[in-house]
């Protein structure tokens, strides 16, 4: 059973899940700044890109390629809403379930898990 929020409990559960992750401030990681990886492909990092847009246009607050600070995993994407709900979105072109299940135990358990495959990513009816 979930139980409703007021502003301030969402406020206050948004501070804490951006608490878990440390953006990387190497590249200049910052809320809706997509940072390209030379090594990903050209799909990987498009995907990554119209992802952020979509998230951003949403409402969300988004960080490319962020570290967590439990033990420095890093997600394609981590978004959280205004209402206190945090996702990490991790881009698929040809990666293999196999290696995405094996990142699960890298991220934060407050955050939820979504994968998209780039190849089935469809804007106008991508949602989360």
């Amino acid at each position: 059973m979930k139980l409703k929020m007021n502003r301030e409990q969402k406020t206050r559960r948004k501070n804490e899940l951006l608490q878990l992750i440390q953006p990387d401030c190497r590249h200049g990681n910052k809320d809706g700044f997509v940072n390209v990886v030379k090594r990903n492909s050209v799909e990987h990092e498009m995907g990554k890109t119209a992802v952020t847009h979509w998230l951003l246009n949403n409402g969300f607050s988004v960080f490319s390629e962020a570290v967590f600070v439990n033990n420095g995993g890093k997600g394609d994407i981590v978004a959280v809403s205004d209402n206190g709900v945090g996702y990490i979105v991790e881009i698929l072109c040809s990666e293999s379930d196999e290696r995405y299940a094996l990142k699960e135990d890298k991220y934060p358990e407050e955050f939820t898990m979504v994968k998209v495959r780039m190849k089935d990513f469809d804007y106008k009816t991508f949602c989360l």
